[in-house]
């Protein structure tokens, strides 16, 4: 019997290594999928080397040309290439074949397969690709947050990293059926808003104080009830929502947008965008852009708790700037008063932490909006604020420094999807919601409509439709209309050509007319850049080479079809340098203080996931506003410096959670003295202002919060420090709407200058030969510390004293930085650095000059008709001093402009200098002599048509010298700008008024031009400057101008040139008279587009 079983044993286990060696060879002759790199550079780096082959990787600024000639010659060499090394496996027949950013191809091959490409020396590496998880919030990681060690696990993990920190976020509202905000998990641990899931929020901290609004004051006499909005709405994660639009209310109560809620329910997505980036729960999943289904995003801080305050709201307009793919007339605007209300409100109900990604001036440090932020900070309150979207243009706004303003940087991760055609070929391009099964596939130019113009033709290949309201095509207005026929386009999927509208708005006119999906193909002509979008119909989005040869699939089959799938997360081929500036991000200096940098510091803001509203239709709307029927969940991609604020709210939670007796200051320089260079941005000169590697673009660098957690040493700054700078910089009745105790006044508490604010950066404007800046630091670390200093700055000697810090554990030292002028040339900005070293921490401050002659007051201001104006000037040399001057009033040019523009700064520069002007510009030339003190024009906003019908519009300057280079530009919302030139070159310059936005049912919009050209011959009201006859170097003297007997509602602009030994210094003192005043001053009004707010 033991034999038996022992025979019956072996025969089984005989049995058994049989077949595992045939399932072995089964294996082995398995085919897999696998990635093959050969030898050679991709086409966009191949920088030559091969005979008779010229390099192709394109130079610094310039984009891969793929119809050039050396181009087309290398792809068919690597071409060749893989066809050599394919040929030697003949079973083999690749996936897909890569020539631009990648040289090699994928295919399904066996064990034997991959070791003999191993063994060919055409091969570089062989990759298995074996399914990757998506990836989708990418920027935790990108930052360090969740690598281990990061400051996610110094807190405990994403269970606890922002436990009962609340960050308040003021925008446009919230969409609670989003997960990121619910207070229950499921079985699996994912967020979830089922009753059964497990609660795992307790109640809110003891010190929360908000509410969930259920009603909406409108106004004095009218509260509604909120909208598709309960109290079971909030929970223990959103535990505030509230809603502020009484000022909305007030002027477009009769022409609300129907997808707006008046509730604290947000419509457009940006506010729920913006508060799942600050402090959504981790391990989200839910639909992107209202297809496939994503999971693993969070928060930064994503055990915050979070409150909302709506303020932005939507009004129907068909002639709207910003319009939304998902709904006509979209219009959305948020009103600095309900903002304000809100702040106030936020202050009330507790929160630690404030978002605001929503514009602000670009030209004062206390705008009304942000000295109620001061409020907030003198709170103990963060405020992260948006730079603004207007980059690379000088336009950074949200400039006082209690802020933290954010700039907009990179990362380098990229949605695709594939597009696989009916002949099996297939294509990957950008994508976020690629989810269309096989159907037909049209080109767009064969879908239209009947009887179309050859100009509808051209357009409808790039599908225009009706949400082309603004866009504007070889320099004319188009007009909005059905291109796309839903009987030849329903049910199929439509290839939209690149070209003259918003991407987004392609898929949505495509949607529109009943498509099932949307291939957008770059073409000659065009860019060739790929990009994630929050498109509305499943789309993918492909580089020229891949839509050529869709478009020639088409051509050639009358029964062409294709699918849309496959969504994945990869490292962007086409980037190899993160992070970067993006070139929107607004740049500085701080056009309302030169010693204060801004932005401060920048963040991820570009491609970011995040939750969003759905794309919901009116009826659904409707039916949730009459029966609480729920919301659908769902999460977008956004780009701008919206997106980058909140990134550095909650990081400000993280480290308030970490750190709870640090102050606002406190977290701002620990994230500003660690953050690290972005690399320069290849599409702007190196030597540019604009370049984003500057302190202008980056502020103190890309913020690393892990780093931050130990910063060894901080820059604090009390609520009492800033009522001092503001004494300093002549604010004084800043300093009392901000809270000043009663009876104290700047002459008890003193003044500081700007460059002695306590700041992690350090920036002078003006240095006089020699200036010296005192800063004082906490060492914030656990134990005694002795720190070193070293410094640089091209062009002056620094000097830092002492330049060893010895610090106990909480001690606080001061130290003085005396720069010395060597060879810096005269008005040039320079840039350098401070660094205090303990060797443990690396405490860095980004240290900026530029030197000058003399400094003045750049702008003065009067509302007297007779008057006089007594301030200080410093110079920087021994000698005489004097001054060529002169004042005139206003000359009054009317115009009319027609159809609007929403061109960035460069594109309307560049309509200005055409020869006809494209629509929505009314161009005026201004001849400006030799030896003019100041060239300045303006728009006030009551000299427009809008405001003579009550009603509100926005029209921007544009101003290009004779040669077209553009030299000014002002895009404030309203129609308040201006454009000052001190000194300018002599020649015609070309300014355009340019309609942004025209009063609601307008076309057309007219206007008064305010126009100066102001020479030493023009004496208005007897002007005069007393100038000191002597100075010396580094001292301050008095000056002083007058004037007298101005008429009254004249606009009269001075200016005085300062001169040494006849020769100028390059500075000037400017000054704006208007004995009547003025109903609109730009220098407050908002500046548009500082974070792709509720505006964008």
């Amino acid at each position: 019997m033991k034999r038996s079983l022992s025979r019956t044993a072996t025969s089984l286990a005989a049995g058994l290594l049989l077949s595992g060696l045939a399932g072995l060879a089964s294996a082995q002759d398995a085919r897999r999928p696998y990635i093959v790199q050969l030898q050679e550079a991709a086409t966009a780096s191949y920088a030559g080397g091969i005979s008779g082959l010229a390099a192709t990787r394109p130079p610094t600024g310039s984009r891969l040309d793929l119809s050039a000639s050396a181009v087309r010659d290398y792809i068919a060499y690597i071409e060749n290439r893989q066809a050599a090394v394919l040929s030697t496996l003949p079973a083999v027949d690749p996936i897909h074949r890569f020539s631009i950013a990648f040289n090699g191809f994928s295919a399904l091959l066996t064990d034997a397969e991959v070791r003999q490409l191993k063994g060919n020396p055409s091969v570089l590496a062989v990759e298995e690709d074996v399914p990757r998880q998506l990836d989708t919030n990418y920027t935790p990681a990108f930052m360090g947050l969740s690598q281990p060690g990061g400051l996610w696990d110094q807190l405990g993990g994403t269970a606890h990293a922002g436990e009962d920190i609340v960050i308040g976020v003021i925008d446009g509202g919230v969409w609670p059926e989003n997960t990121a905000f619910a207070d229950r998990v499921d079985a699996n641990g994912r967020p979830t808003h089922d009753p059964a899931g497990a609660l795992v929020y307790g109640s809110p901290p003891a010190t929360w104080q908000g509410e969930c609004e259920t009603s909406v004051k409108l106004s004095a006499s009218l509260t509604q009830p909120a909208q598709a909005f309960s109290a079971a709405h909030c929970n223990n994660k959103l535990i505030g929502a509230r809603a502020f639009a009484q000022t909305f209310w007030s002027q477009y109560s009769g022409s609300v947008h129907p997808a707006e809620f008046i509730s604290p329910r947000d419509n457009g997505g940006h506010g729920t965008h913006t508060a799942s980036t600050a402090g959504g729960n981790a391990n989200v999943a839910g639909p992107l852009d209202n297809g496939v289904t994503v999971s693993g995003v969070s928060g930064i801080a994503p055990r915050a708790r979070l409150a909302t305050y709506k303020v932005c709201w939507t009004r129907s307009n068909p002639a709207t700037t910003v319009p939304d793919p998902r709904w006509p007339n979209y219009q959305n605007g948020c009103f600095g008063a309900d903002s304000i209300r809100a702040i106030e409100a936020a202050i009330h109900d507790g929160v630690n932490v404030l978002n605001y990604s929503i514009s602000g001036s670009a030209t004062n440090i206390a705008d009304s909006v942000d000295v109620a932020f001061k409020a907030a900070v003198d709170a103990g309150i963060f405020v992260a604020a948006s730079a603004g979207n207007s980059g690379p243009a000088n336009q950074v706004a949200h400039l006082s420094p209690w802020m933290t303003t954010v700039g907009n940087a990179t990362h380098d991760r990229l949605f695709i999807g594939t597009v696989t055609l009916g002949n099996g070929a297939s294509y990957t391009g950008a994508s976020t919601n690629p989810s269309t099964p096989s159907a037909p596939l049209i080109l767009a130019e064969n879908a239209g409509l009947a009887g179309l113009s050859a100009i509808d033709q051209a357009r409808l290949r790039e599908c225009f439709g009706t949400l082309d309201a603004t866009a504007v095509v070889l320099g004319s207005q188009w007009t909005s209309k059905p291109l796309l026929d839903p009987a030849k386009v329903a049910g199929k999927i439509v290839v939209c050509t690149r070209g003259n509208n918003v991407l987004v708005n392609k898929s949505g006119n495509a949607k529109t007319a009943g498509a099932a999906g949307v291939i957008i193909a770059n073409a000659a002509g065009t860019a060739n850049t790929i990009i994630n979008q929050g498109h509305t119909l499943s789309t993918v989005h492909v580089q020229q080479v891949e839509g050529d040869a869709i478009k020639a699939y088409v051509t050639a089959n009358g029964n062409a079809t294709a699918s849309l799938a496959n969504l994945q997360a990869i490292k962007d081929p086409t980037i190899s340098n993160a992070p970067q500036m993006s070139d929107s991000s607004s740049r500085g200096p701080n056009q309302g203080n030169l010693n204060i940098m801004k932005p401060d510091v920048a963040a991820p803001g570009s491609s970011i996931l995040a939750s969003y509203t759905p794309d919901y239709s009116i009826p659904e709307h409707d039916a949730m506003v009459a029966s609480g029927q729920a919301g659908r969940p769902n999460l977008s991609l956004l780009s701008g410096t919206s997106m980058a604020s909140p990134h550095v709210a909650g990081m400000a939670a993280l480290l308030m959670q970490k750190h709870p007796g640090w102050s606002p200051a406190a977290i701002r320089s620990a994230l500003m003295t660690t953050a690290r260079d972005v690399f320069p941005s290849s599409a702007i000169a190196s030597n540019s202002i604009q370049q984003g590697n500057l302190p202008w673009g980056q502020g103190a660098g890309f913020a690393q919060p892990s780093l931050a957690a130990d910063p060894g040493l901080v820059y604090d700054i009390t609520a009492n420090d800033y009522n001092r700078f503001l004494c300093g910089v002549g604010a004084a009745g800043v300093v009392a709407s901000v809270g000043l105790q009663a009876g104290i006044s700047c002459g008890s508490i003193g003044s500081i200058t700007a460059t002695d604010l306590n700041l992690p950066s350090l920036t002078v404007g003006s240095v006089l030969g020699t200036h010296v800046l005192t800063r004082t630091v906490q060492n914030v670390g656990a134990s005694t510390a002795t720190y070193n200093a070293t410094a640089t700055l091209p062009g002056f000697s620094v000097t830092v004293t002492p330049a060893s810090l010895t610090l106990a554990a909480g001690e606080s030292k001061s130290f003085q930085v005396r720069l010395q002028r060597t060879t810096a040339e005269q008005a040039a900005w320079k840039y350098g650095s401070l660094t205090w070293s303990d060797g443990v921490h690396t405490v860095r401050s980004p240290l900026t000059a530029r030197a000058n002659l003399l400094t003045a007051p750049s702008l003065l201001t009067s509302e007297l008709a007779t008057g006089n104006k007594v301030f200080s000037v410093g110079t920087g040399f021994d000698g005489a001093m004097s001054g060529l001057k002169g004042m005139k009033d206003a000359t009054l040019t009317d115009g009319v402009v027609t159809g609007t523009n929403t061109g960035n700064s460069a594109t309307v520069a560049a309509g200005c200098a055409a020869a006809t002007p494209p629509a929505g510009l009314r161009r005026f030339t201004i001849s400006v002599p030799a030896g003019t003190l100041v060239m300045r024009v303006a728009l006030y906003g009551q000299d427009t048509s809008g405001a003579a019908a009550g009603k509100y519009d926005d029209l921007d300057l544009v101003m290009v010298n004779a040669a077209g280079t553009a030299v000014g530009y002002s895009g404030n919302g309203g129609s308040s700008e201006s454009i000052t030139l001190v000194a300018p070159a002599a020649g015609n310059y070309r300014v355009c008024a340019v309609a942004y936005e025209h009063a609601e049912g307008a076309t057309q919009t007219g206007f008064k031009l305010s126009s100066w050209v102001v020479g030493p011959t023009d004496n208005a009201g007897n002007f005069k400057a007393s100038l000191p006859g002597r100075v010396y170097a580094g001292r301050t003297a008095s000056a002083g101008l007058s004037w007298s007997g101005l008429q009254a509602g004249g606009r009269y602009v001075g200016a005085v040139a300062y001169q040494t030994g006849g020769a100028p210094t390059g500075t000037s003192t400017v000054i704006f008279v208007e004995p009547a005043g003025s109903a609109s001053t730009a220098a407050v009004t908002a500046t548009r587009g500082a974070g792709g707010s509720a505006a964008e």
